[in-house]
């Protein structure tokens, strides 16, 4: 993995393509962002992958974007 591409962990063959949040994975909701809402990763080979909810605010466990200072903006007036 030298190209900085998360692979997928079932299977070891497709990329991650996308992260969302679902209440209930799998039960063909929109995706939501609620504290009991569960991260859901989704990758090239088609497995999707469950993890932490974001009530756990676990950097370790969630997929975060992270910016420096540099990259954020002024709040709006």
């Amino acid at each position: 993995m030298t190209d900085g591409s998360k692979r997928c962990p079932v299977c070891d063959e497709g990329v991650l393509v996308d992260i969302s949040y679902m209440k209930e994975p799998g039960d063909g909701d929109e995706p939501t962002q609620q504290p009991e809402s569960r991260e859901v990763q989704r990758f090239t080979c088609g497995h999707e992958v469950i993890g932490a909810p974001l009530a756990s605010a676990d950097a370790e466990r969630l997929e975060v974007e992270r910016r420096s200072s540099e990259e954020t903006v002024e709040p709006p007036s």
